[in-house]
């Protein structure tokens, strides 16, 4: 790595490592169990696939990650000196939730990492039904979003797929909201209570899909601010779900590796 201080304390060693751009954040999407480049780069949305190759391969060379090969290609996977950084990981999402996540401001509004962490929230959860349609439209997003308005969440029995093309399937719930008010809604920052009497986050009529999206979601009132922490123990390998429609490519934010 390019970034080295010439001492030898053991906190600027870790730090020529962990503490690089977007590092922390490649770390975090492996140890929620990331292991495709294109799942890893789900999680960095603002990351360009140049950047996160080289970071990978860095990643690589410190011992950090190893490259298994699966199939044609290869999976990412932490070794155990990668595995190690868990508690620490976890404390700075604990920091930043406390310290940070409080003051949220325009730069930080992303609809694409919205919607990849509602459906790694949904992800597993019984609460929903097993075949369900929910599409989500924005208001106030960034002019570089401006073709990512619309979202498809399509689960399908333990799967969710996750696209931004209206692949023709009738919604079972349909979602208008501000891209700043859903965001601390989902984080745990706001009432959803409060937003949809002041119209920021409006449902089509289902009331009880409503309630059971706003139980897998784990919303409560008054809301709770929802500790983002990676698994203490390295999850299960995750199995990407294949397309709705074989015969029509489908545009998602997990691309393919």
């Amino acid at each position: 790595m390019d970034m080295r201080y010439g001492i030898f304390c053991p906190v600027a060693k870790a730090a020529e490592v962990v503490a690089g751009r977007w590092t922390p954040l490649i770390l975090t999407e492996l140890m929620k169990g990331s292991e495709r480049f294109s799942d890893i780069q789900s999680g960095v949305p603002l990351m360009s696939r140049s950047l996160l190759a080289r970071r990978l391969k860095e990643m690589e060379l410190s011992n950090l990650i190893e490259r298994v090969p699966q199939g044609r290609s290869h999976v990412y996977r932490l070794t155990e000196c990668g595995n190690a950084l868990r508690p620490l990981i976890n404390q700075l999402a604990e920091w930043g939730s406390t310290w940070r996540l409080p003051y949220l401001d325009e730069r930080d509004r992303n609809v694409s990492y919205l919607m990849y962490s509602l459906r790694a929230f949904l992800l597993g959860r019984t609460e929903l039904p097993a075949k369900a349609v929910l599409h989500f439209e924005f208001s106030n997003v960034p002019r570089r979003d401006h073709k990512l308005r619309n979202w498809w969440l399509i689960k399908r029995d333990q799967d969710i797929d996750l696209c931004y093309t209206d692949m023709g399937f009738e919604a079972d719930l349909q979602i208008r909201a501000d891209l700043d008010m859903m965001t601390r809604v989902v984080i745990g920052l706001a009432s959803l209570q409060k937003a949809r009497l002041a119209g920021d986050v409006v449902f089509s009529d289902n009331p009880r899909l409503v309630s059971r999206l706003i139980a897998a979601l784990d919303l409560v009132e008054p809301p709770q601010m929802r500790l983002l922490r990676v698994p203490a123990e390295p999850p299960s390998p995750i199995v990407t779900p294949l397309p709705l429609n074989t015969k029509k490519p489908l545009k998602t934010t997990i691309r393919a590796a």
